[in-house]
């Protein structure tokens, strides 16, 4: 993010003024998958890191969920969902999803992203928590975001319409009577800007950098929540946050900075989850013990960190 950021362009400063048919901003893979699927449409791709390898994407370990192995089905992998989803899950969403979701799988099979495969070469596939079948894609082990932005920043690369401006803080959408008519950025080299654009699509990404502890970049903010929020879009469903059950805490206090990721795919892999006395708990929780859906496995590890810290508690008040 640029040091040198100012909250709002003073009355005497020179604006820029860029035009463009799209402007994308955030460039994980959403804001990439989205410019790409513009093309040949003019798109100009904003993000705020210094790279475009910024944001939470090029973190992911787990791989992408998928149902494209033999005898599994969209169905199938919309139930599971739907099955983990405590009641909350829309079944026409999570089936839209699932069948959407394997189609694109699919074309990244198709435009080469580099995804782990057998010795018969094939593509392999894991099994994580709460899905009934191996439907996990992983690109080079637990390191499929950084692959899969690796990929896609490739092909943006090779595809002219679009342009990549790091370092470039969206402050406000402008909206003209009824629609949103573009936006107004700090970029560290130009200063302000306003850009003029047809369609805005903010792909800014999640929220997990407000949290104390986090497995997120510093820089999920949830700025595109709150540039919608300002112009005017009525926000839903926020507490829906996406969490990891597991990760690593140092040893001292914490500096706030992002904690090392335990993925999801090593229970896939058989790892067992055990407490301070190295008793296995999860076999007390669930059917799936160490596969059970995310939420269940959180609230297992919370309730033995409590009991842990209790009891530490009483050992230091007996001293």
């Amino acid at each position: 993010m640029p040091d040198t950021y100012r909250p709002r362009p003073e009355a005497d400063s020179s604006l820029q003024h860029w035009r463009t048919s799209v402007v994308v901003v955030g460039s994980g893979v959403a804001g990439l998958a989205c410019a790409l699927a513009l093309a040949p449409t003019p798109v100009l791709l904003l993000t705020k890191t210094p790279a475009p390898q910024g944001g939470s994407s090029i973190w992911a370990q787990g791989g992408i969920a998928a149902a494209v192995g033999r005898g599994d089905s969209a169905e199938s992998h919309a139930a599971d969902t739907v099955d983990a989803g405590a009641g909350l899950v829309d079944p026409d969403r999570a089936l839209l999803l699932a069948r959407e979701g394997a189609d694109a799988v699919r074309g990244l099979i198709e435009a080469g992203v580099p995804f782990d495969r057998g010795a018969d070469g094939e593509v392999t596939l894991g099994r994580e928590a709460a899905h009934s079948f191996a439907r996990i894609v992983h690109a080079g082990g637990d390191t499929t975001g950084r692959n899969l932005i690796r990929s896609l920043l490739d092909m943006v690369a090779a595809t002219p319409s679009i342009r990549v401006v790091p370092e470039c803080v969206v402050v406000d959408l402008i909206r003209q009577q009824d629609r949103i008519a573009g936006l107004l950025a700090f970029q560290a080299d130009d200063g302000w800007v306003q850009v003029h654009a047809n369609h805005v699509v903010l792909a800014t990404g999640g929220i997990g950098g407000l949290w104390r502890a986090t497995t997120n970049p510093a820089e999920a903010t949830g700025d595109g929540l709150a540039l919608a929020a300002r112009a005017g879009a009525r926000l839903a469903d926020l507490e829906f946050v996406q969490f990891h059950p597991t990760a690593l805490v140092p040893a001292g206090p914490s500096d706030g900075s992002r904690l090392p990721l335990l993925t999801e795919a090593l229970r896939g892999a058989g790892a067992l989850l055990l407490d301070a006395d190295g008793r296995r708990f999860m076999l007390d929780e669930h059917p799936l013990a160490e596969l059970a859906p995310r939420d269940v496995v959180a609230r297992a590890i919370a309730r033995r960190a409590r009991l842990l810290a209790r009891r530490c508690s009483s050992i230091c008040a007996r001293r």
